[in-house]
């Protein structure tokens, strides 16, 4: 049986653990923390899927600690910060966007369900992201990683492989051939990777459907999605979760580049 999934609130108001309890995705419990100590016992267990703390006010410089040693101590954490922007100060803004933050949640403007799963989906996007480096980091040159880095944090936005290769100061056609001469998959396909990678790292936590999503990274629907999976890795989304979907994915991944250097290889020496 399943844990019931758990998102962490501190060290806010009473208020905002209400509102909070009646926007979090359903089958998915509000538990407050007192403190960083009783929360990080909770981290270390794995218990937590999401902590959110609430900045501004009398516990503003409270909660900025406890947004910096939860970000320092678990990188990979989706952490939100809860923020009533019209009585923050600018500097109060700018202390909680340094924090390690993944999204901020704006009180008033984020309050509905369907924003709140959408800003929920987007940290566990970003936090995703140094877990992904790490784990392929064998295969993808040290040169590639930025590249690799940006078509992670914006799975999200279908991106146009003209529009990537501006942001790295060069064409496309450049992009393909230096991605080409280190035997990595073509721009539409690296792209497309990342994609799955943030699909797969969105699948390993609870309340995520397939249609759900779909919908987060752009794809048509949720078939069209488990298509996708199909087509990269040759298993389903059931399979994927069933086998722990991101790591399933980083595998298939790795596999896919390393079947690419051995084809080159062979084709090199059959060339010689």
């Amino acid at each position: 049986m399943q844990p019931e999934p758990l998102i962490a609130f501190l060290p806010g108001s009473s208020a905002t653990l209400s509102r909070l309890r009646l926007i979090a995705p359903e089958g998915c419990r509000v538990v407050p923390f007192a403190n960083d100590v009783r929360l990080f016992e909770a981290l270390s267990q794995g218990l937590i899927m999401l902590t959110v703390v609430e900045a501004g006010g009398h516990s503003h410089a409270s909660a900025i600690r406890v947004l910096r040693r939860t970000s320092e101590a678990f990188p990979h954490h989706p952490l939100l910060a809860w923020c009533d922007f019209p009585r923050l100060t600018t500097g109060q803004l700018l202390e909680v966007a340094r924090a390690g933050v993944q999204e901020i949640v704006r009180q008033g403007s984020d309050e509905g369900r369907v924003a709140f799963a959408r800003i929920m989906a987007a940290a566990t996007q970003r936090g995703a992201v140094p877990r992904i480096v790490e784990a392929v980091k064998d295969v993808i040159p040290l040169r590639f990683m930025p590249l690799l880095e940006f078509g992670l944090e914006h799975a999200n936005e279908r991106l146009d492989r003209d529009e990537v290769a501006a942001v790295f100061g060069i064409a496309r056609r450049t992009l393909q051939d230096r991605l080409m001469a280190a035997e990595l998959p073509s721009p539409r396909r690296f792209l497309m990777w990342c994609r799955l990678l943030a699909a797969a790292a969105l699948l390993e936590q609870p309340g995520h459907t397939l249609d759900s999503v779909a919908g987060q990274l752009g794809f048509t629907d949720g078939p069209n999605l488990g298509n996708r999976l199909r087509q990269y890795t040759g298993h389903g989304s059931k399979h994927l979760r069933a086998n722990g979907a991101l790591d399933s994915m980083i595998f298939a991944f790795k596999s896919a580049i390393l079947a690419s250097k051995r084809d080159a290889s062979v084709g090199t020496a059959l060339l010689g």
